[in-house]
C-alpha cells in the first residue's frame, strides 16, 4: 500500500529519520511543504484506480497539515480507511476530532521512540492524544542499536487502553544521505533482544509486529519458533512501498527516497509503479546487506530479502540515478 507524505513539517529531529532529506524545516530552514487538496484528490483517484482503499498519511507529522481534519473527513466520505503514522504531538482539537471518527475507519501507528528528546509540552500532547485515541492507536519503536528501550511502552498501553501490539522497525540508511541506522553487524544481537522483548510482552498479553528490512539470520531456528507464538509473525520483507510526496513525486521507499525518483503522473495505478521499481532494483537484490548474503541459501530461495536495499546500494561506488 502506498504512503502519502502530506507534509514535510515535523517538530522532531530524530537521528534515524528516513524522511530526513525530505523535511524542509528540519534540513535547510525552508518553509514546510503541504500537499494541496487538489494533489491529494489526484492521489485518492490513483489509489481507487489501483483497487486500494487505504489512505496512509505520513509526514513529517501529518496532523500539522492545516487541512488535516478536512482531509480525513473527505477520505472517509469517499470510503477510504485512514491510517495515520504520527508522533502523536497533535493539538487537543485534532485529538478530539479524531476521537469522534469511527474506530473501524481510522487507525494510528504512533512512533514514541525514546531517541528524540521531546519537550515537556510535547510529551503532554502525546499523553493527551493517546488518552483520546485509545484502542485505535498502536505504538511503535525504531531500533538504532542492538540494545534498546521498550519497557516504557507497556504502561502506556495499559494506561490508555491502546491496541495490544507494538510495531518494531530497524532504522535503515538513506541512500546518499547521513542518518543513524542499525548496522547489519548488530542484527544478530538485536534479534536476540527482540525475542526477549517478545517473551516479556506476551506475559502482558501484547504481541509484537515487524516492519520491513529485517533478515532471517537475525534469529535462530528456536527463536523463530518463539516469534511464531509471541508475535504477529515474522517475514523478511523488502519490496516497493511507493511513497508519494507533496508535489506528487514518488519513490520506492524512504531509504531510497533520494534515488530512482519518478512522478505519479507516469503511472495509471500502483501496480504499474511497483513493476517499474521492481525492474529498477532487480540487479541489487542479489547483494543483500552483508557479505554472507551472497552465498545465503535463504536469499537464493527467496525466503529472505537480504535486508534493506539501501545497504546494497550504499556498498557500491556508483549510486543509482534520479529518474526525474
Amino acid at each position: 500500500m502506498a504512503n502519502i507524505l502530506i507534509t514535510n513539517d515535523c517538530p522532531r529531529s530524530c537521528t534515524f529519520c528516513f524522511a530526513k532529506s525530505r523535511l524542509g524545516r528540519q534540513t535547510d530552514g525552508a518553509p514546510a511543504k503541504f500537499m494541496s487538496r487538489v494533489n491529494l484528490r489526484r492521489v485518492m483517484d490513483f489509489l481507487e484506480s489501483s483497487g486500494e482503499m487505504s489512505l496512509r498519511l505520513l509526514g513529517g507529522e501529518p496532523t500539522l497539515h492545516p487541512d488535516f481534519t478536512a482531509i480525513v473527513g473527505e477520505a472517509l466520505e469517499r470510503g477510504f480507511h485512514v491510517h495515520v503514522f504520527s508522533n502523536a504531538m497533535m493539538s487537543a482539537a485534532t485529538a478530539e476530532f479524531l476521537a469522534d471518527t469511527p474506530v473501524d475507519q481510522v487507525s494510528f501507528l504512533c512512533n514514541v521512540s525514546p531517541q528524540s528528546d521531546d519537550a515537556a509540552e510535547d510529551k503532554q500532547k502525546v499523553d493527551y492524544a493517546l488518552a483520546r485515541l485509545g484502542p485505535r492507536a498502536q505504538v511503535g519503536i525504531t531500533l538504532t542499536a542492538q540494545e534498546f528501550e521498550y519497557a516504557f511502552l507497556l504502561p502506556l498501553i495499559e494506561r490508555y487502553r491502546l491496541k495490544r501490539r507494538i510495531r518494531i522497525g530497524i532504522a535503515q540508511p538513506i541512500v546518499g544521505e547521513n542518518n543513524a541506522f542499525l548496522a547489519p553487524a548488530d542484527y544478530r544481537e538485536a534479534g536476540r533482544n527482540i525475542v526477549a522483548m517478545a517473551e516479556d510482552c506476551i506475559r502482558h498479553n501484547i504481541l509484537i509486529g515487524f516492519d520491513c528490512g529485517m533478515t532471517l539470520c537475525m534469529f535462530s531456528q528456536e527463536e523463530l519458533g518463539k516469534l511464531l507464538q509471541y508475535s504477529e509473525g515474522f517475514r523478511s520483507v523488502c519490496q516497493p512501498i511507493i511513497d508519494i510526496g507533496p508535489d506528487l513525486d514518488i519513490w520506492h521507499c524512504f531509504p531510497l527516497s533520494e534515488v530512482l525518483n519518478s512522478e505519479l503522473g507516469r503511472f495509471r495505478n500502483r501496480n504499474e509503479a511497483v513493476r517499474f521499481y521492481r525492474q529498477k532494483v532487480a540487479r541489487y537484490r542479489t547483494f543483500g546487506c552483508k557479505d554472507t548474503c551472497l552465498s545465503c541459501a535463504y536469499l537464493k530461495r527467496g525466503q529472505c530479502s537480504g535486508g534493506c536495499l539501501a545497504h546494497a546500494m550504499n556498498s557500491l561506488n556508483k549510486l543509482p540515478p534520479r529518474e526525474a
